[in-house]
């Protein structure tokens, strides 16, 4: 395919279905990533579109695509975050295969998971297998991937394959944004595939997020709402947004911050 065509392509793409993915171009389009990122700079250079990390977005957007470094999102939510992980906690038993993705939420959820036993945890988190990696009786598995700097997640096609071949009783899943009409959505490209793949490999996908993420939307979709079994926020939440989301078919829990049972 000639690299005009591939552009036109791209550009049709754009144009119907909103945030292109790196890895989703070079396997629909049958060539190497490096050609897909060439193909956008040219297109941004021309002002066809605009390049963020991990693919491009229209060339006009008003969608906000920044996303805090990690110790900055520690700072945040903090009693909400650690209210969410103890009920979300209670989810679990000895035996369990736990698949968890990165961020501050589900850090939260693993320092609590230190009461068990005996757990399997997949994680595309470097800080939450560290946290864990020192528990004699728990296996720590680590996907590959490449380190999003600053963040501490695995991201990129040997994470997405790893996940593939794992299977797991129950996922916890962060979230950038939260919309009744959107879903999750999240503000890289990148991320929403390994979360998807983190999903996938999972009998029971569980939303994990605080009431901040709720009423927003990010860069692209991970999921649906009813792509969750659950979702867990903390009591913070207002009672007139709750009852829009349970109107909308979420099976929403809410954690309360005295609540330390």
């Amino acid at each position: 395919m000639l690299p005009s065509e591939r552009r036109r392509r791209l550009l049709a793409r754009l144009d119907e279905e909103g945030p292109l993915a790196v890895p989703d171009l070079s396997a629909e389009l049958r060539v190497s990533p490096a050609t897909v990122r060439r193909d956008l700079r040219a297109l941004a250079s021309a002002g066809r579109l605009r390049r963020v990390r991990g693919g491009a977005l229209p060339a006009r957007s008003d969608m906000a695509v920044a996303e805090p470094l990690y110790e900055e999102k520690l700072r945040r939510h903090t009693g909400e975050k650690a209210a969410i992980a103890r009920e979300a906690v209670r989810r679990l038993r000895d035996g369990d295969v736990v698949a968890m993705d990165s961020g501050s939420t589900t850090g939260a959820l693993a320092a609590e998971m230190r009461r068990f036993e005996d757990l399997t945890i997949i994680t595309t988190d470097l800080k939450i297998a560290l946290m864990l990696a020192d528990e004699p009786t728990f296996d720590v598995i680590v996907v590959g991937g490449s380190v999003r700097t600053g963040l501490y997640s695995l991201v990129g096609p040997l994470a997405e394959r790893a996940l593939v071949d794992l299977g797991a009783h129950i996922a916890f899943i962060g979230a950038d944004a939260i919309d009744v009409g959107k879903g999750v959505t999240n503000a890289s490209l990148a991320e929403v595939a390994v979360k998807r793949a983190l999903l996938r490999c999972a009998r029971t996908g569980v939303l994990l997020a605080d009431h901040g993420k709720f009423d927003r939307v990010s860069l692209a979709e991970v999921a649906p709402l009813s792509g969750f079994h659950e979702v867990i926020t903390d009591a913070g939440i207002a009672a007139d947004t709750a009852s829009r989301y349970r109107a909308a078919g979420a099976n929403l829990t809410l954690a309360h911050l005295e609540d330390r049972t």
